[in-house]
């Protein structure tokens, strides 16, 4: 990995990304909270738009932005609905006249970057896209629009077979995502060509690479050094084992492995006990990825369904954005969950948070920018806050506790009804005393060398903690 890439990796990891989906987010000129909100066709949303409400994302908290694919996608109205999301490309060449111009883009991330926070691209180059089962005019797409561009029309059967992965179309006869000859040494050389103009022109700061395990992974590295800023893959996989394999060949990934895993704990019934969440999202995940201080962290994305929707207990819910703010790793933040959305699956996830009003007095909202800002001045103030692996301090079957620099953080499953006491191992340097405060009801531990560096923790209605330095919340 070349010095610039290197340095472009470290900024990340110290982001707080907002994930945006353009179509969804903001109007260019001015808000209409009563405008459709929900379906598959597109709603309105543009650059201008995103541009216009970046107050509300700082406000919020949050450093960086991600934003949904940019290029130009086909028009046709499917019983899929309409390519509002940006998957369904036809003109890498060219952008996406609804959500804007290339002016409109490059006056976003300037205006992103004014702010001193960093913007990423989603981008796709396994596919591009045709609507229904019928004869493809590949003439209509751009640069590939040739029949011999693409893999034979074959709809992937087994995502386990990579073979089926990397040479089968994804989608149906209803939209179909046709599989671009990623393997050739022609189609790799205007792929790296376009990535190093795209990211020049707009001045993207990092990438997000769509369904990464359809394409053969030898593509990915000359790729990412064409590009020359820091990049997620979508491996959409739960196995760490199988997402460790790809980072052979990029920087980093979305942390599927660590999504399943608290859905499971905290979720899903039955719910899994707190030691085997630490044994398979913590330790299982270090002994087969080389750094899970660089890998997204999510709870909700645009593919999955929201917390809310799959449990209504407030301290679970609590637990799980906890965890996505201080486990290890890069937190995203999806639109959406700031203000309690709880659609289930495409599209009821997607709906646009124009419907919210954009409300900064939401109680979540005001949770969660209290706790990315004191991430925030961890980070500012302990420089290894997140190149630094977390510390288990306690576990049992229903809590566990680590330790990052600065703060110790405290995870119970046991839900609303559940109560717990039990002590916390600090690490005191000698002749100092560490006092720690909770961030939300500003209660005041101390541990110190020469008494037993233990903290005695009460957790009450299975609320999780967060405690830090005293002096990160003056």
């Amino acid at each position: 990995m070349c010095s610039s890439l290197q340095q472009s990796t470290q900024r990340w990891k110290s982001q707080c990304i907002y994930q945006i989906l353009t179509d969804r987010f903001a109007f260019s000129d001015e808000d209409h909270s009563n405008a459709p909100s929900t379906g598959r066709m597109y709603l309105g949303g543009t650059w201008r738009g995103i541009a216009r409400k970046l107050d509300y994302i700082q406000a919020l908290g949050c450093t960086a932005i991600w934003i949904s694919p940019i290029v130009k996608n086909i028009e046709d109205v499917t019983d899929y609905g309409q390519g509002y999301h940006g998957y369904w490309a036809q003109d890498l060449l060219d952008v996406n006249p609804h959500f804007g111009t290339k002016q409109d883009l490059i006056h976003l991330v300037k205006q992103v970057h004014d702010r001193n926070m960093l913007c990423m691209v989603d981008i796709v180059v396994n596919h591009m896209a045709h609507a229904g089962s019928g004869e493809i005019d590949y003439s209509k797409y751009c640069p590939f629009n040739s029949e011999a561009d693409y893999h034979p029309r074959k709809y992937v059967q087994n995502y386990d077979d990579t073979v089926d992965c990397e040479t089968g179309w994804l989608g149906d006869d209803t939209v179909g995502l046709m599989d671009i000859r990623t393997e050739e040494p022609r189609v790799q050389k205007f792929f790296q060509n376009w990535i190093r103009d795209l990211v020049q022109m707009y001045h993207f700061d990092g990438l997000r690479i769509d369904t990464v395990k359809h394409v053969h992974r030898e593509f990915y590295p000359p790729f990412i050094e064409a590009a020359n800023v820091f990049t997620f893959g979508e491996v959409f996989h739960g196995d760490p084992k199988f997402v460790g394999d790809y980072l052979r060949y990029m920087p980093s990934s979305i942390n599927y492995p660590l999504y399943y895993q608290i859905r499971k704990a905290f979720a899903q019934l039955p719910r899994m006990s707190m030691k085997e969440f630490y044994e398979k999202a913590v330790l299982e995940a270090r002994a087969n990825i080389p750094d899970t201080t660089i890998l997204g962290n999510f709870i909700e994305n645009h593919d999955v369904p929201r917390i809310l929707n799959m449990t209504s207990d407030s301290s679970l819910l609590l637990n799980t954005l906890v965890t996505l703010l201080y486990i290890d790793g890069i937190p995203i933040v999806f639109q959406g969950q700031e203000q309690m959305f709880f659609g289930g699956d495409d599209p009821e996830n997607r709906n646009a948070l124009w419907s919210s009003q954009y409300d900064t007095t939401h109680f979540m909202f005001n949770v969660l920018s209290k706790m990315i800002h004191v991430r925030q001045s961890l980070i500012e103030k302990f420089p290894d806050f997140c190149t630094t692996l977390s510390r288990c301090v306690y576990l049992d079957d229903y809590n566990f506790a680590f330790e990052r620099p600065g703060c110790i953080v405290c995870l119970c499953n046991g839900g609303s009804n559940s109560n717990f006491q039990y002590p916390v191992s600090v690490s005191v340097e000698q002749g100092s005393v560490a006092r720690l405060m909770d961030i939300w009801t500003e209660e005041i531990f101390e541990a110190s060398p020469s008494s037993p560096s233990t903290v005695n923790l009460i957790v009450d209605a299975g609320l999780p903690k967060v405690l830090v330095q005293s002096s990160i919340l003056r």
